[in-house]
């Protein structure tokens, strides 16, 4: 059954091709000798073992785009990564990007909760923040890479890394574009991009953007409506490069200001039977009803370093990164309702981030450079991060339920309870690694590498107070500059730092029976680092263990009918240990709890390709496309934690055995008496965000018409199987499957430069989710997107 939309689909597509006008196509069989090469077929450099190869040579199953395909594409950022990459799922959490490759991810977040996808910007790790950092400006290219990358991306590369290489200046001419984007939603987006030579050898490149647009619904709570702060960002980017014959120098740096609403308002479609009794469920129909404006904005900043020196016999690189993610204002309506039971807020919530990377590499003019080529490095990370104030307020009904007895003269005679916790996790890793390729002849290569590791994390600033309780309601406190006196100091929490070495090996074989074809074989482990719990209501941090991800995989890369087909296959298998998961819930003890699955494995078989069916008739015709398959289940995880279905109430590890419920003020027609919450088995169960098929398929048509120009036809649909968002897999927490449909018509008038573009995203506006939560109050969602279309305007200059 799985195999239905993709069986279905592609005639749809070709079809929708088909239907072009005769003129067209009589057009392109006129202009065999004046057609430029389609825009999705090319052959793209890459640097995922850290030196310049051609994709298909690398043994690692890795879809790469430079900027001109992306655009072809119409992607503006890497969340829009998984309508092309099939076997890749973007979901949001609180305004924090979850990404699975492959059956590989974690559900945890906020700044001590590592990502499973390593991303890298110019060769600098990107940390774990709310908002996103990776929409900037013309890309030279970007590289998914699948499968663990722990030897040479390092750190938290269990599922894959991202690369994002930004264009260099240029070096003997005057270069830039403008772009202005227009759509419905009131949707306006500006881009500019320049660069130029200053003198022999240096130039520099700028790049700034503001995009902004109207709420996707509206917020009405008691019958009023309570509008959502509107969606914006805004930043820019410089990257100045000196290079000479032997040695190179460039300095990056970019500043980027968002806010982001719409993950941060969700409508409870389901209230849990005790914590949410009364209220009303909402429909998930992007108009929330909610009495708590939601929200985070962040100012993201960056400063890096680049140096290369190529003195002779090995060649040296340095990196080093500087990086700021700061929450000036974030808050959330935690019950999602129209009615004041609970919510968070925060004003000091940041994470800094440093990183050192020196390389040695091996060039043309090494010994043995004719069938030996390798890499060494050092790399060090000091970094802090997570939440100086965070405020959660608390029904007072709910709230003497699991405070302690002696506060009860205090609380007497409020209607909420507000309460200031924080929590600061503080990380220092050093790792060293090498990776070597030997080319036994021209048939067969084998590459060995391995990475060691030392790291040590620390928690701080955890402590738990009651605010003044006669101080106005959070917002309307902030807005109004107040500042919160702690009144009483419930708790002060500490922890031993956490100490971990680990070892991450590689290794691939390599047979190119001849110049079109590649078989690898590869076997390869990452490790994401332990961490804590920063942020506790009710109990001491814990910490959960490191997780460890080893995946082996065979593959097949090749191109043939004269290099007018690409087809690339692979078969995976991976194991996880000690998967971390991360839930929400103030009845757990801590208000984001992380535990660790015993074990999850994935299998899998998957084939990507890009096609230029008929290149003497038709050479402006490429479709593009690929599948996968995925086999996901949790093998060991006993000790399981969720919300149950019937009563809503979490259990799993540190929940509250005991919960009575008359103070809660909750009247039910059953005996009321202790709920047991203990932790359930969940082997068997399929690992959250992971679709059991997912598919893609482009198809793209440039027509060369002459002194007029050109004109370019698009059209992109995607697939994704149904898939739960909980290690749980309530079905009350299924995403069900779903299709979208892309197209896109664009003008191209080269010798002004000018390109115009008519476009429509999610044509057949398809209901989804971005977000699906179970927390304290019931199940939470916001839909994605609904259709977008707009047109857009881009001129690209250059000036020898």
């Amino acid at each position: 059954m799985v195999s239905l939309p993709m069986k279905t689909s592609l005639p749809l597509v070709v079809a929708a091709i088909s239907c072009l006008p005769t003129w067209v196509i009589a057009q392109v069989a006129k202009d065999t000798d004046n057609v430029r090469r389609n825009r999705l077929l090319e052959e793209i450099i890459v640097t995922a073992q850290k030196r310049e190869q051609d994709s298909q040579d690398v043994p690692i199953s890795i879809q790469a785009f430079s900027g001109d395909k992306l655009d072809a594409f119409n992607i503006e950022d890497t969340a829009d990564l998984q309508r092309i990459t099939p076997g890749v799922t973007f979901t949001y959490t609180y305004g924090y990007t979850l990404i699975y490759i492959r059956g590989v991810g974690s559900d945890a977040f906020l700044p001590n909760a590592d990502p499973s996808v390593a991303t890298y910007i110019d060769g600098i790790n990107i940390p774990a923040s709310q908002g996103k950092q990776d929409t900037l400006g013309p890309v030279e290219r970007v590289e998914v890479l699948k499968g663990p990358q722990g030897t040479l991306f390092g750190r938290n590369a269990t599922a894959g890394a991202i690369s994002i290489i930004t264009k260099d200046p240029p070096v003997d001419e005057i270069v830039g574009n403008i772009k202005y984007v227009m759509g419905n939603y009131d949707t306006q987006k500006f881009q500019a991009y320049l660069g130029f030579p200053i003198i022999d050898g240096l130039g520099v490149t700028f790049a700034g953007f503001k995009d902004s647009h109207e709420n996707y619904g509206d917020n009405f709570s008691n019958g009023n409506n309570f509008p959502i702060r509107e969606d914006f960002s805004e930043g820019g980017r410089i990257k100045i490069k000196w290079d000479s014959d032997v040695f190179s120098a460039t300095l990056i740096g970019s500043y980027i200001n968002q806010f982001n609403g719409n993950s941060l308002v969700q409508e409870n479609t389901r209230p849990s039977l005790l914590l949410g009794a009364g209220a009303e469920g909402d429909e998930a129909d992007r108009n929330t009803d909610t009495n708590f404006k939601g929200g985070n904005g962040t100012i993201n900043t960056m400063a890096g370093a680049i140096l290369e020196w190529r003195p002779g016999p090995v060649d040296l690189k340095f990196t080093y990164g500087d990086q700021l993610a700061k929450v000036d204002f974030g808050q959330f309506d935690y019950d999602s309702t129209d009615e004041d039971r609970a919510g968070f807020f925060t004003y000091d919530q940041y994470n800094e981030q440093h990183t050192y990377e020196l390389q040695v590499l091996s060039n043309q003019n090494t010994p043995g450079a004719d069938y030996f080529e390798w890499v060494a490095g050092y790399y060090r990370l000091e970094s802090e991060g997570g939440f100086g104030r965070l405020f959660f307020f608390l029904n007072n009904g709910f709230a003497t339920a699991f405070l302690p007895e002696q506060l009860g003269d205090i609380l007497a005679g409020t209607s909420k309870v507000t309460m200031e916790s924080g929590g600061l996790l503080y990380t220092e890793s050093d790792a060293i690694y090498f990776q070597g390729t030997y080319n036994f002849n021209n048939e067969w290569g084998l590459t060995l590498g391995a990475r060691y590791q030392e790291e040590t994390r620390e928690i701080g600033n955890a402590n738990l107070y009651l605010v003044d309780t006669l101080t106005p309601g959070i917002s309307q406190a902030y807005y109004e500059g107040n500042d919160y006196s702690r009144n009483i100091l419930i708790s002060e929490f500490d922890a031993p730092p956490l100490e971990e070495e680990t070892f991450s090996p590689k290794i691939a074989l390599q047979w190119f029976p001849n110049e079109a074809i590649q078989v690898y074989a590869s076997l390869q482990r990452g490790y994401k680092s332990p961490t804590y719990n920063i942020v506790n209501f009710f109990g001491n941090p814990n910490a959960v263990e490191g997780e460890e991800a080893t995946a082996a995989e065979l593959g097949f890369k090749s191109e043939w009918l004269d290099k007018t087909l690409t087809f690339n296959a692979a078969i995976f298998a991976s194991k996880t240990k000690d998967l971390l998961t991360g839930i929400v819930s103030f009845t757990s003890g801590a208000t984001v709890r992380y535990s660790n699955a015993g074990t999850a494995e994935a299998k899998g078989v998957e084939f990507d390709f890009q096609w230029q069916p008929m290149p003497e008739f038709n050479p402006g015709l490429a479709l593009t496309g690929g599948a996968t398959y995925i086999n996901s289940e949790f093998t060991d995880y006993k000790n399981g934690e969720g919300f149950d279905d019937t009563t809503g109430l979490y259990f799993g590890p540190g929940g509250l055995e005991d919960i009575p419920l008359a103070l809660l003020g909750i009247e039910l027609p059953l005996p009321i008496g202790d709920i047991i919450n203990g932790p359930r088995d969940f082997t068997g169960n399929r690992v959250p965000r992971t679709p059991e098929f997912s598919s893609s398929i482009s198809v793209n048509q440039y027509v060369n018409i002459g002194d007029a120009g050109a004109i370019e036809f698009a059209v992109d649909y995607s697939y994704k199987s149904e898939y739960f968002t909980t290690p749980q897999n309530s079905p009350f927490y299924v995403q069900d499957q779903y299709e979208i449909w892309s197209a896109r018509a664009i003008y191209f008038y080269n010798p002004w430069g000018l390109q115009l573009t008519a476009f429509v995203d999610n044509a057949k506006d398809k209901d989804y989710f971005s977000s699906i939560l179970q927390q304290d109050f019931g199940r939470t969602v916001t839909l994605a997107p609904p259709r977008l279309y707009g047109l857009k305007i881009k001129w690209e200059f250059g000036i020898d």
